[in-house]
């Protein structure tokens, strides 16, 4: 059983080493090969430390101890849970991992690119592209279904200025049929839902309401507090729209045809035809 700190990290000169693959030169690894742990070739490795970051946070991990976010420490041996802060039981430790928070990210995430990046579209090896919900942007009246962005969706979608986009970038161009996974209100029947990128567009009306019900919470175990429940969203044909290689907004909009209109939209799906 290893019981030396490891981490992703690791993987890469891990597996080169065990398939026999030289890691090839460019920049520095962090990782180590974890081979001699494994095979028993050694019982430790050197001492060292693992960093985590998320969000700017960064925390700090040796062999015994962990520092987090917040400057605190905890004995992981101990107090797996971090229940108990020891800085101050242990000042030199925590004064120490502190100063190697600082490096990382002093050396590490200020080298890290920071501009938006798009949403990869048509990739000529892969048909389909999906365009979640969740990596778009709504203006106007629309809400997202819950805090957090992964598998939400997009409600209060009742307004002809109301907008929902995507940052693309179309690898390959091409014709693409479209559908939008929705659900409508009885009212929102008749309303026109429109998808364009710069002089190309596709539209299609709401023939039809589907007010399909809101589930997932009544099986959690534990309540969720930022994560959206779910609904069986049926997709709407929205045409055929030519796609030109590049960097562009793709934009969805809706004009409803009478005095209200619900929508919510859960995804868009392109599948390549040319």
């Amino acid at each position: 059983m290893v019981t030396q700190i490891g981490g992703a990290i690791d993987l890469l000169p891990t597996l080169c080493e065990l398939a026999g693959v030289p890691v090839l030169d460019g920049s520095p690894l962090d990782g180590i090969s974890l081979v001699p742990l494994l095979t028993g070739q050694t019982a430790a490795l050197p001492e060292r430390k693992l960093f985590s970051h998320w969000a700017g946070r960064v925390s700090v991990r040796n062999q015994h101890f962990r520092l987090d976010h917040q400057g605190k420490l905890y004995d992981m041996l101990a107090d797996p849970g971090q229940t108990r802060d020891v800085s101050l039981q242990r000042p030199a430790l925590a004064q120490e991992l502190r100063g190697a928070a600082d490096a990382f990210r002093r050396d590490v995430l200020s080298e890290l690119k920071r501009e938006p990046r798009p949403f990869t579209v048509g990739h000529r090896d892969f048909p389909l592209t999906q365009l979640p919900a969740r990596d778009a942007i709504a203006s106007g009246g629309i809400e997202r279904s819950a805090k957090a962005p992964n598998c939400s969706y997009f409600k209060n979608w009742t307004s002809a200025q109301d907008e929902i986009s995507w940052d693309v970038d179309v690898l390959h161009p091409g014709r693409f049929q479209v559908q939008m996974f929705h659900s409508a209100s009885p009212s929102s029947v008749g309303a026109n839902v429109s998808l364009s990128l710069g002089d190309s567009a596709t539209s299609a009306v709401i023939q039809a309401a589907h007010t399909p019900p809101a589930v997932g919470p009544e099986h959690d175990r534990v309540k969720r507090i930022t994560q959206s429940p779910m609904k069986e969203f049926a997709p709407l044909d929205l045409g055929v729209i030519e796609l030109p290689a590049g960097r562009n907004k793709l934009l969805l909009k809706a004009t409803p045809s009478a005095d209200e209109m619900q929508l919510e939209m859960r995804l868009l799906m392109l599948r390549r035809v040319r």
